[in-house]
């Protein structure tokens, strides 16, 4: 026999990686950036806030989300809005679901603009082809009725 070693079996080594725990103490967890617009520090009255919820089942709701903002841009060249699509992503949307709302700013509360929940099959009912409609009522929630555009 050897001295000093012994034919006990090796216990099991514990993992090293600690599961369930994010990051390392006074580690600073990391900001998502697009969530700084509304806090003290990045707030600004005068962004306007569009958000649309749209399924994410077809690409052509997020192709034409994205046609929607840009018009809605075009249309007000003088206003800065941020586009917000199914809350950055953690918003679970609604199957059929195309919506848009619109904010004078992030903490005002929102006015539906357009719902296709309850339009279509066809899926081109659920999308507006053209925001004029929606012109007077933009107007009126960013209190731009006395300006001419």
């Amino acid at each position: 026999k050897k001295a000093g070693k012994s034919k006990s079996p090796a216990k099991p080594k514990k993992p090293t990686s600690k599961k369930g725990k994010k990051g390392k103490k006074g580690k600073k967890q990391k900001v998502d950036k697009n969530l700084l617009y509304c806090d003290d520090k990045h707030f600004d009255p005068n962004l306007a806030i569009v958000t649309v919820e749209h399924c994410l089942k077809c690409p052509i709701y997020r192709e034409m989300a994205e046609k929607i903002f840009a018009d809605i841009c075009l249309a007000f060249p003088d206003v800065k809005f941020k586009l917000i699509r199914n809350d950055f992503d953690r918003l679970e949307a609604r199957e059929g679901a195309f919506e848009i709302f619109l904010a004078k700013n992030c903490r005002l509360p929102s006015e539906l603009l357009w719902s296709g929940i309850d339009r279509g099959p066809p899926r081109r009912e659920k999308i507006p082809l053209d925001i004029t409609p929606f012109i007077p009522v933009i107007e009126k929630q960013l209190d731009l009725q006395n300006n001419t555009l």
